[in-house]
């Protein structure tokens, strides 16, 4: 199966890759809603408590788990073939990094931590996306809760990112519920033949691009099919570049005719890829 995921990448988005490079996601993050809330007695805002009230210790705990992410998990995940897949291609220092992971990931690991977009591959990621909590300018709110919005990388459970917040934030007057949660995604193969068939495809239409694996940090309706599907694929047959990126559900969303049409002719090359595909494994099993 082959759904929505990351765009060829036009030029420098990989290190040590001058050309652009072709995502196929083979993975992706799983989605969860978590709340955090305190109920306390409140009062008068003219004699607030030594430990501030609901806001403050609510605070407390959003910059707690700000300072104290989830632990990176590189070297254990899909950058592991995305790297190898990459090295090929990637200029000699690159290549020398990328061919040594087992020496090289604390570098690399580092490297990767200092963008949001790549730091957001190697970790199970924290965003603080609403607050609610207090009525009036003079009065102490009685309950205050914050919605949290985690996206877990494969190799990170749930449960693990329940642990982790309960264990940073250490106030039991916080409160922990999760309102909506679905996993990580299983790792699709690269050795496949339908991933060989979707690499070739991307190949046909833009030949100058790196091919490799990668993961998509958003989420798909992948997970609706991931028990029927022996592999399940992310790519979309755009040529993007990072500003084109920042569209996505946003002011001017947009792509060029050009690109238009190179996504219909990815598709149509796609099917009739597939098609001979099915033909060889056919005669092949007569």
């Amino acid at each position: 199966m082959m759904d929505e995921g990351c765009p060829v990448l036009k030029n420098g988005f990989f290190p040590g890759v001058s050309g652009p490079v072709g995502l196929i996601c083979v993975a992706e993050k799983g989605f969860a809603t978590i709340q955090l809330s305190i109920e306390h007695p409140g009062g008068h805002a003219s004699a607030p408590p030594p430990n501030g009230g609901a806001i403050t210790m609510l605070s407390n705990a959003i910059v707690a788990l700000h300072n104290n992410p989830m632990p990176h998990l590189f070297g254990r995940g899909i950058e592991v073939p995305m790297f190898e897949h990459a090295a090929v291609s990637q200029s000699p220092f690159f290549r020398m990094l990328s061919s040594n992971l087992w020496i090289f990931s604390p570098l690399l690991s580092f490297a990767m931590s200092l963008k949001d977009s790549t730091r957001a591959q190697i970790t199970t990621t924290f965003a603080f996306t609403k607050i609610n909590g207090g009525v009036k300018d003079n009065v102490l709110p009685n309950s205050v809760s914050v919605t949290l919005n985690t996206r877990l990388l494969p190799g990170h459970t749930l449960d693990d990112v329940l642990a982790h917040i309960k264990k940073v934030v250490n106030d039991p007057q916080i409160k922990v519920d999760v309102i909506y949660s679905n996993e990580a995604s299983e790792i699709s193969s690269t050795e496949s033949e339908g991933y060989n068939v979707i690499h070739h495809t991307v190949k046909q239409i833009h030949p100058d691009a790196v091919v490799i694996p990668g993961l998509l940090i958003g989420g798909t309706d992948t997970k609706w099919y991931g028990e029927l599907c022996d592999d399940v694929y992310r790519f979309v047959p755009s040529f993007l570049g990072t500003e084109d990126i920042k569209r996505f559900h946003g002011h001017d969303e947009l792509i060029t005719v050009k690109n238009f049409e190179q996504t219909v002719n990815f598709f149509h090359h796609l099917l009739t890829n597939f098609d001979k595909s099915f033909e060889v494994e056919f005669h092949d099993e007569l």
